[in-house]
């Protein structure tokens, strides 16, 4: 079966295009296969696509060009130019033979499909029978492949030798798609690879191609706002960079943002906008008219809040004086200060990345300087923050009106053309099937030592990210048992890689410089031995309060082993993750967005912090997501012997769950409590404070008088040290 995806909402009023699918749709009842409506990727140099791109896996190409034309308005034609309407144009028949040309090179570049397809080019006039048209022009365009109102299709169906194999059909759809940039020079792997480096290769071209899902996100442009949910993993930066690429390609004169609020994410964006605009252009973006924008921004790098404020002549906040307004949100509080002034409309189109990152105040202001129709598209991580499983609405985004009214709304029927306001991505092909299960036990404290820390409560929020309640009703006490299916994680990395490293590794120290010597001691093996690039590493510290105080010292013994790496943001550009030739030594908050294939997570023993058990569950969850492929987990002490526990009885349990469904109002109060162990963390280092001024005399008293007490204290002391 032929399945329609239709790239801009114009589809809903295009008849003459309805009535030709409407034909085509039962043509192909007995193969794979996909129609473009309006595909940016087959544009000639006018810059005008073809109506209709179809590919399927026991046909040749074909492309359609359809003609809106009755009889009478076509006044005459030659070979080159036809005269409709009193207007010459250049003969259709040369544009779609030059899509069919553009087409039929891109598939000649891969080996693979070499010889394999001969792309078919058609004009169509529906409105027009061929025995009228012949009456009117004899001897014209006998040798052209015309669709006519007889609905005779015959002509364009050139069936194949023989059915496209499964890897000629995946190249075939990454071109359709407009993907193939990213497996550009990978060429064909085996796909028993025993080392890490040619394993990652063949995931590079596995992953490289979107599902319908995701093909439909980033292929269709909507007339107004869009959400694109998913899981991590699900491919949403890349999907909202390829929709940019697409935009700014059919639309090079509108203005067009792309924001996220991760500044390492910059490199990243930029690198793909600029492979998938350049698999069609010979030049690169107009970054004019394309701004790659973090969200705050400054006078040494651009950014929304900062131009916006110099557009207007308004003089921006700096972090001091926002943080005077708000110490806690600073960054809201310059959104706040700009939704106080008189805000120009500037862009035609909005991306947003890490949607879930972001207060309403800023969306506030991204609806200010978009223009009607507010075509502003945000990417909501589902399962970024894990706090909890009801994503802001827009109204608590964009807000309302003066007559309270949703200033956006994604209720209702789909735009014209099917195109959906609101997508959910199922799939998550970044993270292997053992992996993400890891991220999320870790992340929701399934199988923590006292009870889930975080739940989804419902079956269709399992359901939404991938999961089945196979067991068990979800109230509080019932036996729970949930399932993944494999399909909702396709990642073939354990079907490729045949070598001897495990997807998931976890190893405790007695102390923190022989954790840092193993990592730095690995690294060097997974260059030298196995064959990675050192930009396909990265090394992430779950303890935040000592990033400092941990990762220069491993980047100290990195340097010893001639190994170069980067710290975005401490000594390093914020930017800089993922350069060529180095590792990425990295936070938690700097890893976002980001991904690699060998993440290491050390200091895992930050896990069962007193103050940050909700805050170090969501940074492992994140930080176990970033990985493609292989997942490094070390520790010191007894923090990190418990971690190992609790990490080997989720992984006995995959590819399923099994836990004891938790009380939701003890879920609830987990804010609540937290902000009490902050106070009584706040409380004693007080009173411990006041007890180093003591005059030593007193102490001296107090162990005459109050032995028990200080013999107690003393107690108390020594044990926490051991932990």
């Amino acid at each position: 079966m032929i399945e329609l995806n239709v790239t801009l909402p114009e589809y809903a009023t295009d008849e003459p295009a309805k009535r030709i699918w409407s034909w085509i749709e039962g043509e192909f009842p007995d193969t794979e296969g996909i129609c473009y409506y309006k595909h940016p990727v087959f544009m000639t140099e006018s810059i005008i696509s073809p109506d209709f791109t179809l590919i399927a896996k026991k046909y040749n190409p074909i492309i359609i060009c359809c003609l809106p034309w009755q009889l009478e308005d076509i006044e005459s034609i030659d070979e080159n130019f036809w005269k409709i309407n009193g207007k010459e144009i250049d003969s259709p028949l040369y544009e779609a033979e030059d899509y069919a040309v553009t087409l039929q090179s891109k598939f000649d570049k891969h080996r693979v499909l070499r010889h394999r397809l001969r792309t078919v080019n058609a004009i169509a006039l529906p409105l027009i029978y061929k025995a009228q048209f012949e009456e009117k022009f004899p001897d014209q365009l006998n040798d052209e492949i015309i669709i006519w109102k007889d609905k005779d299709l015959n002509p364009i169906i050139n069936p194949l030798e023989s059915e496209l194999k499964e890897e000629e059909w995946r190249t075939l759809k990454s071109i359709a798609q407009g993907i193939n940039p990213l497996t550009k020079g990978l060429g064909l792997i085996h796909k028993d690879a025993d080392k890490l480096g040619d394993a990652i290769k063949y995931i590079d071209r596995y992953i490289a191609l979107l599902d319908e899902e995701q093909a439909k996100a980033a292929l269709q442009i909507a007339p107004g706002p869009q959400r694109i949910r998913g899981l991590a993993g699900t491919g949403k930066t890349v999907l909202l960079a390829m929709k940019a690429a697409n935009i700014h390609l059919r639309y090079p004169e509108k203005k067009i943002l792309f924001t996220f609020n991760t500044q390492s994410l910059y490199n990243q964006v930029r690198a793909l906008i600029i492979k998938f605009y350049r698999f069609h252009s010979e030049i690169d973006p107009d970054w004019d008219n394309l701004h790659i924008r973090h969200a705050w921004g400054g006078y040494s790098r651009p950014g929304v809040y900062f131009d916006a404020c110099m557009r207007h002549g308004i003089a921006p906040l700096q972090l001091k004086e926002a943080r005077i307004l708000d110490r806690d949100h600073p960054f809201t509080a310059c959104c706040t200060q700009l939704l106080n002034k008189d805000i120009e409309p500037y862009y035609d189109y909005i991306m947003v990345d890490e949607a879930q990152d972001f207060h309403s105040e800023y969306f506030k202001l991204l609806y200010k300087l978009s223009k009607p129709n507010h075509c502003i598209y945000w990417v909501y991580d589902e399962l970024q923050s894990l706090f909890g499983e009801q994503i802001p609405s827009p109204k608590k985004l964009f807000g309302a009106d003066k007559n309270g009214n949703d200033l956006v709304s994604l209720e209702g029927e789909p735009y014209p053309g099917g195109i959906e306001k609101d997508f959910v991505l199922h799939r998550s092909y970044r993270c292997p099937h053992k992996i993400l299960m890891l991220a999320h036990a870790i992340g929701l404290g399934l199988y923590s030592p006292d009870r889930p820390i975080q739940i989804l409560s419902t079956k269709d929020s399992w359901d939404s990210f991938g999961y089945v309640v196979e067991e068990g009703e979800l109230v509080e006490g019932n036996e729970i048992t949930i399932y993944r299916p494999p399909e909702n994680s396709p990642t073939p990395i354990s079907r490729i890689y045949n070598g001897s490293n495990p997807e998931i590794v976890t190893k405790t120290f007695k102390d923190k410089n022989e954790e840092l010597d193993w990592i730095a001691d690995s690294i060097k093996r997974d260059i030298e031995v196995e064959n990675v690039l050192p930009e396909h590493i990265v090394v992430i510290c779950l303890d935040a309060l000592k990033m400092k105080q941990y990762l220069p010292p491993l980047q100290k013994k990195l340097i010893d082993l001639n190994i170069r790496s980067n710290i975005p943001g401490l000594g390093s550009d914020v930017s800089a993750f993922g350069e060529v030739g180095n590792v990425t030594l990295s936070t938690v908050f700097r890893a976002k967005g980001n991904e690699s294939y060998i993440v290491y997570i050390f200091s895992f023993e930050a896990l069962y912090d007193y103050v940050e058990e909700l805050q170090n569950r969501n940074r492992a969850f994140t930080a176990i997501s970033r990985s493609k492929a292989w997942v490094r987990i070390t520790g010191v002490g007894p923090g990190m012997l418990d971690a190992e526990n609790e990490i080997n009885k989720i992984l006995k349990d995959q590819p399923r769950f099994k836990f004891t469904f938790p009380d939701l109002n003890s879920i609830r109060n987990l804010d609540a409590e937290t902000t009490r162990r902050r106070r009584e963390i706040q409380k004693v280092t007080g009173s411990l404070s006041d007890l180093t001024n003591v005059n030593p005399k007193v102490f001296a008293e107090l162990v005459k008088k109050q032995p028990e007490l200080v013999e107690k204290l003393i107690s108390q002391i020594s044990e926490a040290k051991k932990e």
